[in-house]
């Protein structure tokens, strides 16, 4: 139903919202992330590339346990099995953290690594 006086579509034109709705968006480039459990059960999704492996996991039935979302506990540690490409480099907090905790440098984070590309398999020390 029309707002009296056109108001809405007033509002929409001087906020910049009224070509948005029939202007086509731009489609998010995707990263397969396959997510094996301590117990060998897979889990998989596509995400969008820049998403954490955490933020990845979020609609999974058992998304990767965090403990802090700071890189700061390793809770969130995963092994990646294929596809390292895929990620993102390690920030110097990712491995100061890995390292303060005595995990191995190939390790990773999950609340840190970013999805860029392709495919990546990593294995989850804990799921929730």
């Amino acid at each position: 139903m029309p707002s009296p006086l056109g108001l809405r579509r007033r509002l929409k034109k001087l906020l910049g919202l009224d070509d948005q709705a029939s202007a086509p968006r731009e489609e998010v480039p995707k990263v397969q992330l396959v997510v094996v459990g301590p117990d060998g059960s897979e889990q998989a999704a596509d995400v969008d590339v820049g998403t954490t492996i955490v933020g990845g996991t979020s609609r999974f039935k058992r998304p990767i346990a965090t403990g802090c979302s700071e890189a700061s506990c390793g809770t969130c540690r995963v092994e990646v099995l294929d596809g390292a490409e895929g990620i993102a480099e390690q920030s110097p907090r990712e491995r100061a953290t890995l390292k303060e905790n005595g995990f191995p440098s190939t390790m990773r984070l999950a609340c840190r690594a970013e999805l860029v590309k392709g495919s990546v398999r990593v294995k989850a020390a804990e799921l929730m």
